[in-house]
């Protein structure tokens, strides 16, 4: 009996996936907006898959990261199936603090900058990626063009008593070429480091 449904399961799978020509056009533009475009889709951010920096994108960072380096990593945003135009610089804190004594103090470290292939700086967060004691961070990209992510949501779980969160997605200006946390005002200080 399993078998035979086992079998019948493959072919209205089958049918379902069968030629779209043979669909009404009613059909057809139903299932293209069913399926998650490109465009849309959303990505969350691995800290596994972020790297190292290279040499040349350490010998570009200001003054303030030299401490660093040997902690900081590369995390592109990249669309599905395309070629990265954006990174996400970040210390990482446990890795810093893997070398250091147990009672080591907490850091000031340098806040994540969003970078283009470029390396100039067109953003950043307030916070850590993918950990600011006692928070973790979540990533989340997505609505792309032209290979930029035009928004990036971070929700932040933290155990203490204020809760979880979610800081201001950001939103690119394509006439800046940066981007904006949202509701902030265009004369914010920019979160890109000058030092």
């Amino acid at each position: 009996m399993k078998a035979v449904l086992a079998v019948a399961g493959t072919i209205v799978a089958s049918s379902v996936h069968a030629d779209a020509g043979s669909m009404p056009p009613a059909a057809k533009t139903a299932a293209a907006k069913a399926a998650p475009s490109a465009k849309a889709a959303w990505r969350a951010l691995s800290p596994e898959a972020c790297t190292p920096l290279a040499d040349a994108d350490r010998a570009k960072l200001p003054a303030s990261w030299a401490k660093y380096l040997d902690a900081a990593r590369r995390c592109e945003l990249a669309a599905p199936g395309g070629t990265p135009r954006v990174a996400l610089i970040s210390v990482f804190a446990e890795t810093y603090y893997a070398t250091r004594a147990a009672d080591a103090p907490w850091e000031d470290f340098p806040k994540p900058m969003l970078v283009d292939r470029e390396f100039r700086c067109v953003g950043g967060l307030p916070e850590l990626f993918p950990f600011d004691q006692p928070r973790t961070l979540t990533l989340r990209h997505g609505l792309w063009r032209d290979g930029v992510p035009q928004e990036i949501r971070v929700h932040v779980s933290n155990p203490a008593v204020g809760g979880d969160y979610a800081l201001p997605a950001l939103r690119w200006d394509a006439a800046e070429h940066r981007y904006r946390a949202a509701g902030a005002k265009p004369s914010a200080d920019s979160p890109c480091p000058t030092s």
